[in-house]
């Protein structure tokens, strides 16, 4: 077996146990982690024939709680964060992280990966029995940082917005797929909003939170149309624990505290300061010097950093990291030969990539999107094995015939060793005879051409965090099914379980038909599946605990700032 030493790393797993002890946040929540909504229930009172969707938490008081005045300045450097544009219809990858301080979603969730009707503007809602029909009831005490009252009228609107021709959001397909248009959507008062869906759905109030994307977002529809969209962008109103402050686009952007915000909790922070250095080296000597005070950071480097003193805190298997077979059902995709993505798949060592990449700190995974922790997976599967004759033979036995295969290699806040891990599997594919060119380039790049479906023959990589069940209903439209965002495959089959999966409304069933879908794709080779990634942050000692939660993307974030 040949071991690729291009990318050498020390392997210092012997770390990884101790980076795992971090306990939750005081200031957190300490709800256990669910699998997936409870199943639906009678509503109580007034002969509703409406069921109500469970949540762990009883209604909210809508008495604003007495709080102690934010203080002090939170500086977070990360590598990027994707769209700085902060508009509710602009947002993609780490945007999501900043979006969440400024705005307050239809349905909100906790950091426990659980839609929370503590922490939402609807602080109540129910569904009828079909999961056709939903009703909002929002909060009559939100209030916009322009003054202006949230009402159910700004719900309605934002969604027009994400599902808009012009949206660019990840779950806008999601979302669009449920809610065919505004005429679907009624507001009976300025706090009650009815939404009739085009087919059962019995996940919306979770597609329309904060816990996947920005779909629930809710920005104010008065000054939106007053201002324009483009001078909306330049001075966000939001109703979020913070307001925008200032920014400039690939360096900062600061945000203020209120002093006091109807959620319970938050915020801590007088202002919030996000930072975007690439660079890893000068991210952590701005941690050293006390510029900033959260860093996102490798898997290699985070071991000597907690022995230089700093505090680490990570979430064990947190993300599954795979690369796309873009555009594969066209009839020139290299891809569109099942024999050639199990060749890619049976080519790369993902034991020596956890090692000599990630510092041992992953696993081989299964199957693409699913980290091997999250709920709908099969345990009997296995991940695929490094079998590199195997590989060749397939490659030489398939249609492919030395066509250059592009992959996009790029840093991402979440996966700072992205080009080293393009380098290496760039270089098991070249052994087996693939005719191999790697494009670095941004991240932000590669989503444009992802959402033109412009790389043919090309790849490039993403991590899909851990989520609750609901989380993977809506995520897996946007990958897979033939009218995803950013789909690879046009598969009837793939479709047809997708549309089963989307369908379900106990959680058993709904458990059931993802497992029957992770099943065909583990059959299919529908991406090249590598590795379970833990996630690392360090800290100085102005934050000593964080519970990095059930959240995607930016990881609770939202923790940091809670009280």
């Amino acid at each position: 077996m040949t071991k690729h030493r291009i990318f050498r790393v020390p392997f210092l797993i012997a770390v990884l146990t101790a980076m795992m002890l971090v306990v939750a946040v005081a200031c957190g929540s300490s709800a256990e982690p669910t699998a997936a909504p409870a199943a639906p229930t009678q509503a109580s009172g007034g002969g509703s024939s409406a069921t109500s969707v469970p949540a762990p938490t009883a209604m909210a008081s809508t008495e604003v709680p007495a709080m102690v005045k934010p203080e002090g300045k939170l500086t977070i450097a990360i590598t990027d964060m994707g769209n700085e544009t902060p508009t509710v219809w602009q947002e993609f990858a780490f945007g999501k992280a900043y979006m969440r301080f400024l705005y307050d979603a239809l349905t909100g969730t906790n950091d426990a990966g659980e839609v929370d009707k503590n922490n939402g503007a609807a602080k109540e809602w129910s569904m009828t029995p079909d999961a056709r029909k939903w009703t909002f009831i929002l909060r009559d005490n939100i209030k916009f940082h322009n003054g202006d009252t949230l009402t159910a009228e700004d719900a309605k609107f934002s969604i027009g917005l994400v599902t808009s021709e012009d949206s660019i959001t990840s779950y806008k397909g999601t979302v669009k797929a449920a809610i065919a248009d505004q005429d679907s959507i009624t507001v009976v008062s300025p706090t009650e909003l009815v939404i009739e869906t085009s087919k059962a759905s019995g996940f919306l109030n979770w597609f329309i939170s904060d816990i996947q994307g920005v779909e629930g977002l809710i920005q104010p529809k008065n000054y939106t149309e007053s201002v324009g969209n483009d001078e909306f962008a330049k001075n966000p109103v939001g109703s979020g624990p913070y307001k925008w402050v200032d920014q400039r686009k690939g360096d900062f952007m600061e945000m203020e505290a209120l002093d006091n915000h109807w959620r319970d909790g938050a915020p801590r922070f007088k202002t919030i300061l996000w930072r975007i250095i690439p660079e890893e080296s000068t991210r952590i000597a701005a941690l050293k010097a006390g510029e900033v005070d959260v860093i996102s950071v490798s898997r290699e480097r985070a071991p000597s950093l907690k022995d230089d003193g700093l505090n680490i805190f990570s979430k064990e298997g947190a993300s599954v990291l795979g690369l796309y077979f873009h555009e594969q059902w066209r009839d020139n995709s290299v891809w569109k030969d099942i024999n050639v993505r199990k060749a890619f798949n049976l080519a790369i060592n993902r034991e020596e990539i956890c090692e000599f990449v990630f510092a041992g700190q992953c696993s081989p995974a299964r199957v693409y999107p699913w980290p091997d922790i999250a709920p709908g997976t099969d345990n009997s599967l296995k991940a695929v094995g490094f079998d590199p004759v195997e590989a060749k033979r397939l490659l030489d036995a398939s249609n492919y015939n030395g066509e250059e295969v592009a992959i996009r290699s790029y840093p991402r806040a979440d996966v700072p060793e992205g080009p080293r891990f393009i380098e290496a599997v760039g270089a098991y594919l070249t052994d087996i005879g693939v005719n191999v060119k790697i494009i670095p380039t941004e991240y932000a790049s590669y989503r444009q051409e992802r959402l033109a479906h412009t790389l043919d023959n090309g790849s490039g990589y993403l991590a899909a965090p851990n989520r609750p069940l609901a989380g993977f209903v809506g995520l897996m439209r946007v990958l897979n099914h033939t009218d995803g965002t950013f789909t690879s495959t046009h598969d009837p089959e793939i479709d047809r379980l997708i549309e089963a999966l989307e369908a379900g409304i106990a959680p058993a069933d709904v458990e059931a038909a993802s497992i029957e879908l992770y099943q065909y794709m583990y059959a299919q080779y529908s991406h090249l599946t590598c590795c379970n990634m833990n996630i690392s942050y360090a800290t100085n000692d102005k934050i000593t605990s964080w519970d990095l939660g059930k959240r995607v993307w930016d990881d609770g974030f939202t923790n940091l700032v809670q009280r």
